[in-house]
């Protein structure tokens, strides 16, 4: 019969090392608590700074946190630092140095600490820490302590990370709705109805903030002011800048209701201001059309966009001149306008280059292109369904930007 094995005697000394190690597993998880996404990667690397130094009863320490330049490449910036004075610690490092630190540690610099990622590859958190005021107590010998630290750390910085990643987008999300509800605002929230006139519009997003912008606005029983607009960029800063158009046109409106102001002066004042309000790598491309049913005179000026297509009731197909720079550019540019015909049974097209930028077959629409679909579209009738409809018979047609077309018919 077997006989049970005797127990290893317990010494007081295996005792105190275990009541020891129990204690340091029992403060690392009530640490481990404290490190929420929320302290932020710097917080986090500053809250175990303290909690070491106080620990190994440390009076210098400092901390580096990982970023990517442009290139991928890691760098490491100073977040942290406590005394070593007269060092001069660099505020960022490369990873070859942080590699050179780790065996060859700065000066007066007692141990170094390396945080890992959690998936143990990346080190994306590097602290370093001076002599012990208890060097009988030196803390840089407790191994476990200081690996079991460094890997709650490690997730504690990458959860960091995620947070701040979710939260960004989110803010993100925010702006992208906020600027779509000031771009909706700006719209018409219906179509114009006028004696003597059809209007039709088709507009849609690429994205869920675009950059387009049109209006039709009665200047009095004959008259209705077309615009269509392109505002370079995305996002609230444009829909920022297409709202400072929107309200600089609608302020002139009255004036030139009143023929205090002609289509030029109107154009002249919209550009100024547009250039005062905005950097130069913001613009705004647009064409401005007076269309008068009681004369037949259809007045335009085209800024950097893309030229209408008039389509003449005889079947005949022109673009209108383009008359200058996109607005904002510059900022007393003399725009001249264009004077045509606008005869019965007539249309005007005007559209963004989302339209003409489109790809079919390997290729862009183009300005023929576009004319070719005004072609297709003159047998489809004058509404967004057809409007819709023909862009979707268009072969292989691949559409990338916001495309709007606004299509004016002069009815007698």
């Amino acid at each position: 019969m077997s006989q049970a094995p005797h127990p290893v005697p317990q010494t007081p000394a295996l005792d105190r090392e275990l009541l020891r190690e129990r204690f340091a597993m029992r403060s690392l998880l009530e640490f481990a608590r404290t490190l929420t996404p929320d302290l932020g990667p710097e917080g986090i690397l500053k809250s175990v700074l303290r909690t070491i130094m106080g620990k190994g009863l440390i009076t210098e320490g400092f901390s580096y946190l990982s970023s990517k330049n442009e290139d991928g490449e890691l760098r490491y910036h100073l977040v942290n630092r406590s005394g070593f004075l007269g060092l001069d610690l660099p505020l960022v490092i490369s990873f070859e140095m942080l590699e050179t630190w780790l065996f060859t540690p700065p000066e007066r610099t007692h141990f170094t600490l390396p945080i890992f990622d959690s998936e143990q590859q990346d080190i994306i958190g590097f602290l370093g820490f001076g002599k012990s005021l208890s060097p009988e107590g030196d803390i840089a010998t407790e191994q476990n302590y200081l690996e079991s630290l460094s890997l709650l750390t490690g997730i504690a910085l990458t959860n960091a990370a995620l947070f701040e990643s979710e939260r960004e987008r989110e803010r993100f999300e925010a702006e992208l709705r906020l600027a779509r509800e000031i771009q909706q605002s700006l719209l018409p929230q219906s179509l114009l109805e006028m004696k003597g006139f059809s209007f039709t519009v088709y507009s849609k997003q690429s994205e869920l903030v675009g950059g387009d912008y049109y209006d039709i606005i009665k200047l009095d029983e004959h008259k209705a002011l077309v615009a269509i607009a392109d505002v370079v960029g995305k996002g609230v800063s444009a829909a920022i800048l297409m709202s400072n158009l929107q309200a600089s046109l609608r302020a002139m409106i009255t004036t030139l209701r009143l023929n205090q102001i002609n289509l030029k002066v109107m154009v002249s004042d919209l550009n100024r201001l547009i250039y005062e309000s905005t950097t130069a790598e913001r613009y705004i491309t647009a064409v401005f059309a007076v269309i008068d049913n009681s004369s037949g005179e259809l007045s335009t000026i085209v800024c950097g966009h893309p030229r209408p297509i008039l389509a003449s009731a005889n079947g005949q197909y022109s673009e209108l001149p383009t008359s200058g720079v996109p607005l904002g550019v510059i900022p007393n540019y003399d725009f001249i306008p264009s004077d045509v015909k606008f005869t019965s049974g007539s249309s005007i097209i005007f559209y963004t280059d989302g339209l003409s930028e489109a790809v079919s077959g390997g290729h862009m629409l183009g300005a023929k292109g576009v004319e070719n679909f005004v072609r297709m579209l003159a047998g489809e009738g004058s509404n967004p369904q057809s409007i819709e409809a023909t862009l979707s018979s268009i072969a292989g047609l691949t559409v990338t930007d916001d495309v709007t077309v606004v299509m004016v018919k002069r009815l007698t």
